[in-house]
């Protein structure tokens, strides 16, 4: 019984041993995938900066969603205007495909942004989601078409401007 005691005792001061020692080395550690204000790579966001997100992402996603078949050259032009060059290019191959059928279907697309909720921002990067409703109509189709989409939108700055840089329909 003392025996058994004993190896208790020495257990239990081994893992006070190692809970000191662990706690001890991990204040020390730095802690890369915690964000805290105090950390020294961290940038928080103003309300200034975090304001101008939203609008930028609320009038890129509706600006890229919407276009009509009397107007594809300038509203591909004004899309493009806010977007970075990588974003750009993407667009560029959507609207490819886009172009042909629309003329021919004589569609209209209206998007219109119904709310965003701010995911990520710092002063060169944020991530914003948009809803748009987008409504859409032609000669191919039998009615109008009413779609509610969810739309992640990356900015980032560039030459002191908030650029769309990607735009992922969830």
């Amino acid at each position: 019984m003392n025996r058994r005691l004993l190896v208790l005792a020495a257990l239990v001061v081994l893992a006070a041993a190692a809970l000191v020692w662990a706690l001890r080395d991990s204040r020390d550690a730095p802690a890369s995938d915690v964000s805290s204000a105090d950390a020294a790579d961290a940038v928080v966001a103003s309300s200034f900066v975090k304001e101008s997100v939203r609008l930028r992402a609320a009038d890129g996603a509706r600006v890229a969603y919407s276009y009509s078949w009397r107007s594809l050259a300038y509203d591909k032009a004004a899309a493009r205007r806010l977007m970075t060059p990588a974003m750009q290019e993407r667009y560029d191959r959507t609207m490819a495909g886009v172009t042909t059928a629309s003329r021919r279907d004589r569609t209209v697309v209206r998007a219109e942004v119904v709310d965003t909720a701010l995911a990520t921002a710092s002063t060169t990067y944020a991530r914003v989601l948009v809803f748009v409703n987008q409504r859409t109509s032609g000669t191919g189709l039998d009615r109008p078409t009413l779609d509610l989409d969810r739309v992640l939108v990356t900015l980032r700055r560039a030459d002191g401007e908030w650029k769309v840089d990607e735009l992922d329909a969830l």
